[in-house]
């Protein structure tokens, strides 16, 4: 049976606190923490790659490097598009279409607008980024915060989806897997 509810906006308006106290990029470039190995281990591992090492992006110009680097991990991005896809159905199938989608493009939407602002303060802040990198990072944030409204509304509260979105709230830039290791900014 296909039981269509009313979208919990309490549960969008907490997501919502959550984006904007975040300290959006104001760690890149600075050493790992507990915290960040931590998550870091725990998003690797809910998505089946708990034996790889973590990296570290050194400044802009490192993670520009990183980023058109051919030895990325195909498997990691296809693990998480295919758990976004699997949410984004449960949430399809739990809540009416046009309420979904209004309130996913409307929380992306304002946090793309926040995290673009960030980001170019962060790279005011460390010099040496190039424009289009400043969208990359605002773009890859604003995934992130869309990937988890995906998770929390269909209600799995193990998915990496919430591990990744704590690295960008503690300052960093899941960059992705590459040569073996989760690369952090």
């Amino acid at each position: 049976m296909n039981r269509i509810v009313a979208l919990p906006r309490t549960l969008l308006d907490a997501l919502r606190m959550e984006v904007q106290a975040a300290s959006w990029f104001a760690a890149l470039g600075e050493p790992l923490t507990e915290g960040d190995r931590s998550d870091a281990a725990a998003y690797l591992a809910a998505l089946g790659f708990d034996a790889l090492e973590v990296g570290l992006a050194r400044d802009w110009p490192d993670a520009e490097r990183l980023l058109k680097a051919p030895d990325w991990m195909p498997a990691w991005w296809d693990r998480e598009e295919s758990l976004r896809l699997t949410l984004l159905a449960e949430a399809e199938a739990r809540y009416p279409e046009r309420a979904l989608w209004s309130s996913l493009t409307e929380l992306t939407t304002e946090t793309g607008d926040l995290v673009h602002g960030k980001a170019a303060t962060a790279a005011a802040r460390m010099g040496k980024a190039a424009a289009a990198s400043i969208h990359v990072a605002a773009g890859a944030a604003a995934q992130a915060v869309y990937q988890l409204a995906l998770a929390r509304l269909a209600e799995q509260p193990a998915s990496p989806f919430e591990s990744k979105f704590r690295l960008y709230a503690a300052g960093r830039w899941p960059l992705g897997i590459m040569d073996s290791r989760l690369i952090l900014f």
